[in-house]
């Protein structure tokens, strides 16, 4: 029996890795915050909020509030306007554009694994040109645990027959720092990662 030759992959983090985002996420909140009546926050206030999921970001950016809505349509109702202009506000970071092609023509694999939503994910990759560099994109509600959950990690490496001592996250939260309990364990508890390269 043959068995397919191993990719390298690189694994990255998609919102302030390989975009400023900043803007465009503390425009999707604000716009739902002012369609329920409610007054703007302040832009750094609302990134502050940013790094575990959508459902958090909310409830962060709505704690000042009664909300006259569930959660879940104040969710649902951020990611339609997310999406309805997803490039908002929103650039590449210097040096992504040109990296890019050269880690594809090196032979590498690439993927983005985010906790933004999917739907939102998928038009900001391609409004910004990055898709046709990608190999796979995952984002929040795609049918994974968030991050730092490692089955994001685990499907990509599956799905893209990746060597494991070659994969390379690149991520610019400090989930899985060498420091991180999280990724501590992560490492100690599944022989998947041991050999991984986590970039920050």
């Amino acid at each position: 029996e043959e068995y397919p030759a191993m990719n390298k992959l690189v694994v990255f983090d998609l919102d302030g890795t390989l975009i400023d985002s900043a803007g465009g996420i503390a425009h999707s909140v604000n716009q739902t915050r002012q369609h329920l009546g409610f007054k703007p926050l302040d832009k750094k206030l609302i990134i502050s909020f940013v790094g575990d999921g959508i459902r958090k970001l909310l409830e962060r950016s709505c704690a000042d509030v009664i909300l006259p809505v569930s959660m879940e349509e104040v969710i649902k109702m951020t990611v339609g306007f997310y999406a309805a202009d997803p490039v908002h506000d929103t650039a590449v970071y210097p040096g992504v554009m040109e990296t890019l092609p050269r880690l594809c023509e090196a032979g590498f694999k690439l993927a983005v694994l985010s906790n933004k939503p999917q739907v939102v994910s998928d038009k900001i990759l391609k409004g910004l040109n990055i898709a046709q560099f990608m190999d796979d994109n995952i984002g929040g509600e795609a049918g994974f645990p968030l991050k730092p959950a490692p089955e994001g990690l685990l499907y990509l490496m599956e799905q893209l027959i990746a060597i494991r001592s070659s994969l390379i996250h690149v991520d610019n939260t400090k989930l899985f720092d060498a420091s991180s309990p999280i990724r501590e364990g992560l490492l100690i508890n599944n022989p998947y990662f041991r050999d991984t390269r986590f970039v920050y």
